[in-house]
């Protein structure tokens, strides 16, 4: 049996929360990985909406938005990172940081979106050419395209995965696929949108070779929550993944 004060002298000292999709499987265990050893994550997720279609879920994910930021009570979280990418590309990038402010003072701490968290990250690193990397159907690329042309970011290059909702059941040679199409030398950052799509295997065997920067939703979230809590360092997958935004975190 492990003694509580046992229990608090290996607990990492930061706390972060994030809110997922009800059927996402990919947000925790990416973000966890992330963080591990740096920060202590707690999920909750959003209300089960049966019977939607992907759009009519991304309208009704924001309407809930302001309810599930407050269902992790009095936990000391240093902020709250939105698990969630898709339904803040209609929104533009200003509408997305008025909803993120909104939140935050709903919430009492710093809410983040996983889009904003993107911009943010992209900013870090100086990156304005892009290469989107998409897993949604037509239409939500477009909006995507929308949202990152209004950010004033130049997308040079798309790579899409298929033309409908399949994020939660692409493989790892799927992405690798897709990742192996980008034309590095067009681009200063790949972004690879959705945090429902498993994207740790295939960036960590993307960054074995030179590559630009692949910056996915889920390790934009880790960085944005290890930032906030002012801590100098993620875990070793993450330095590895994203060794220029694990950078910026030490600067």
């Amino acid at each position: 049996m492990i003694a509580s004060g046992d229990i608090a002298a290996v607990r990492p000292p930061a706390w972060g929360g994030v809110l997922v999709p009800p059927s996402n499987p990919c947000v925790e265990p990416e973000l966890a990985r992330c963080v591990e050893s740096a920060m202590t994550l707690f999920a909750a997720r959003f209300p089960v909406m049966p019977g939607t279609t992907l759009e009519e879920r991304n309208r009704r994910y924001l309407e809930s938005y302001g309810q599930s930021v407050t269902a992790f009570g009095e936990l000391a979280l240093a902020g709250i990172a939105i698990g969630l990418t898709g339904p803040s590309y209609r929104l533009l990038p200003d509408g997305d940081r008025a909803l993120a402010r909104e939140l935050t003072r709903a919430a009492g701490r710093p809410v983040i979106t996983a889009s904003v968290a993107i911009a943010d990250a992209l900013t870090a690193i100086g990156a304005r050419r892009l290469c989107l990397v998409s897993p949604y159907p037509p239409w939500l690329t477009e909006e995507a395209l929308g949202y990152w042309g209004a950010a004033g970011h130049e997308v040079v290059q798309v790579v899409e995965i298929s033309e409908t909702f399949k994020a939660y059941t692409l493989t790892p040679d799927e992405i690798g696929a897709a990742l192996a199409s980008v034309d590095h030398g067009a681009t200063d950052a790949i972004v690879m949108s959705g945090t429902g799509m498993l994207t740790l295997p295939s960036i960590l065997a993307a960054r074995c070779a030179p590559s630009r920067p692949i910056l996915s939703s889920n390790l934009c979230c880790a960085w944005w929550l290890l930032r906030g809590a002012g801590l100098r360092a993620g875990s070793e997958t993450f330095s590895r993944a994203a060794p220029e935004l694990a950078a910026r975190l030490s600067s």
